[in-house]
């Protein structure tokens, strides 16, 4: 079965376009298409985007993304797991020793299986299968306690990353005029669309909840109307490339950063007091 990386390539050849052709039609670098079609998605990128550029990919080489997704999803599972050798590795550190068996009433000594003991071995030559499954649960505790220590650090810091980022209110963009949105309400959930003004790659997620919006490659003059509840968070690209309309005005994105958080239930109740 073909992996991504050669489903990938062979797609690509197969309709006469070169890596730079579909790095400047997908806006994905070259650097990162080439470590695609070589099956290797160590980029030092975040997951989410990893996916974003493989999905984007697959779509203009017009293939289907949900099985390269798929297979992605395949590969990593793949490289989690741990190997029967590895496993065994510590257990052969401790170096027990079988008693020889004795020819006499003994037809087929065999191979013996890790889950049972040999009633025929000196308990002063070998360690007890108990022992050895104690010792493995102790290490399986200490691993656990590890990767629990370490998650909470992870989210103390993303955690004390957004408090610091605050709140951010879009800036009003001047380059695109102020018109009235016709986007539907459902629910408490208050209307805004994405405006691109050049293609942009864009993350959109509710605060609340940490719920994923949208997330995909916005084109030159596309709009994209969605709904949220409370504050939102948006990821971009290119901070000229989009805009924000909420209400009856239109809002440019922050150029020193790339991303803003924001309310739209409040940025339009502030265009009503406005009024």
């Amino acid at each position: 079965m073909q992996n991504i990386g050669d489903q990938l390539e062979e797609a690509r050849k197969r309709r006469g376009i070169t890596v730079r052709e579909a790095s400047e039609a997908t806006k994905i670098r070259g650097e990162y298409l080439n470590n695609f079609e070589s099956n290797s998605f160590d980029i030092n990128l975040p997951d989410i985007y990893i996916r974003g550029f493989l999905r984007s990919y697959a779509n203009y080489l017009k293939i289907n993304a949900d099985k390269i997704l798929t297979d992605y999803n395949a590969h990593l599972l793949s490289e989690s797991k741990p190997t029967r050798h590895d496993n065994r590795e510590f257990l052969g550190r401790l170096e027990l020793q079988q008693k020889p068996l004795h020819d006499e009433g003994v037809s087929n000594a065999g191979a013996i299986e890790d889950e049972k003991s040999d009633k025929a071995a000196d308990p002063k030559e070998s360690i007890p299968i108990w022992e050895r499954l104690n010792l493995e649960k102790d290490l399986a505790l200490k691993v656990g306690i590890a990767g629990g220590l370490a998650l909470l650090l992870v989210i103390a810091i993303i955690w004390g990353f957004l408090a610091f980022m605050g709140s951010d209110e879009p800036i009003t963009d001047s380059n695109l005029a102020e018109t009235p949105t016709q986007a539907q309400v459902t629910r408490d959930a208050t209307p805004f669309t994405l405006i691109a003004n050049d293609d942009v790659r864009v993350e959109v997620k509710q605060v609340d909840g940490d719920l994923p919006l949208f997330f995909a490659v916005l084109p030159r003059g596309q709009e994209k109307e969605l709904g949220a509840v409370g504050s939102i968070r948006v990821t971009y690209s290119d901070a000229e490339a989009l805009s924000i309309r909420i209400g009856t005005k239109t809002y440019a994105m922050p150029t020193d950063r790339s991303s803003m958080r924001t309310t739209p239930s409040r940025v339009l109740a502030g265009q009503g007091d406005s009024n």
